[in-house]
């Protein structure tokens, strides 16, 4: 019975996504939007006290946000895209509106969080790119400060990981000004690298960085957080290279002020990849050929150059 229900609750999460795109009319978008937060909802759901509680937290945060995404529907607001742009950075978590955000992935098991983190941003996203305005750039930079202030000196993962999100979903919102699928190409890629991270993470059971000496493979996490950080030639770096790309057509003083803020939030993730290395002393966690199954995914951060040109020639 328990896997039945997973199979329906996940096929009402896919419908829900494709009658919100194949939709043009807001009550019907507001209708898939609430049947994606209900199936959403029954997947996350666990018989303990943080999995009601997180349920119970997440219902009552999304139905806020549709409740006054709803009632901009009905009333001619002068500031109608502006306030429908603030509930849905809102509802997917970025700033200046993420205080719920790393406190419900605190509560939530790894693969919860990564739905949360990736998968159910898809559909406010996707309303937001409709919806591109000099009103996003507020938006875009809050996200991006909050994500790298909200890591200095973090210790739990899950909250770490929570304001990493919360900073690259200022850079997949900004992406809205080069192209317009460009944002579903970055979460993407996104998806495939914090996958990589939060399997390693989830395996070894990593609760906070004071526990990073037990990771069985220290190469998979490194990699991965190297390749977050957007150090060259990994695969990161070629997102952050398209988008510095394109601000130096733009303001030489906007593409300053963000490669500030992309080397602080690379400070934060060398900072754990240090601890992890300089305070490792089992040799065996380092051994490639001991990590068959993540093997596959340690290769895709190494094709990063490759990977890299291929997504460079296609926005061409």
């Amino acid at each position: 019975m328990m896997a039945q229900s997973v199979i329906m609750f996940s096929l009402f999460y896919i419908m829900s996504i494709m009658m919100t795109f194949s939709c043009n009319d807001w009550i019907l978008i507001w209708v898939g939007l609430e049947i994606n937060m209900v199936s959403f909802i029954a997947l996350i759901f666990s018989r303990s006290s943080n999995g009601i509680e997180s349920c119970m937290k997440y219902f009552f945060i999304q139905s806020l946000g549709s409740g006054i995404l709803l009632m901009m529907f009905y009333n001619n607001f002068y500031y109608f895209e502006y306030i429908v742009l603030s509930v849905l950075s809102y509802k997917v978590g970025a700033g200046p509106f993420f205080f719920w955000f790393p406190s419900l992935c605190e509560k939530l098991n790894w693969g919860s969080c990564f739905l949360l983190m990736t998968i159910q941003k898809i559909l406010p996203l996707a309303l937001i790119s409709f919806m591109v305005s000099m009103f996003l750039w507020m938006i875009i930079f809050m996200s991006i400060f909050i994500g790298v202030m909200g890591s200095m000196n973090q210790n739990k993962m899950k909250r770490l990981m929570a304001y990493s999100s919360i900073h690259h979903v200022g850079w997949i919102l900004m992406c809205n000004y080069i192209a317009n699928m460009m944002w579903l190409v970055y979460l993407l890629m996104y998806m495939l690298l914090i996958s990589g991270i939060m399997m390693v993470i989830y395996k070894d059971n990593i609760i906070n960085i004071n526990m990073l000496w037990k990771f069985s493979s220290k190469w998979s996490f490194t990699l991965g957080m190297l390749s977050m950080g957007g150090m060259p030639p990994l695969l990161g770096f070629y997102l952050k290279w398209l988008m510095f790309y394109y601000l130096m057509e733009w303001d030489f003083s906007l593409l300053f002020m963000m490669i500030i803020m992309s080397v602080m939030m690379f400070y934060v993730y060398f900072r754990i990849v240090y601890m992890l290395v300089m305070g490792s002393m089992n040799i065996l966690s380092w051994d490639v050929m001991n990590n068959d199954n993540i093997m596959s995914l340690d290769m895709f951060y190494l094709m990063g150059l490759n990977l890299g040109v291929i997504l460079w020639m296609f926005m061409y």
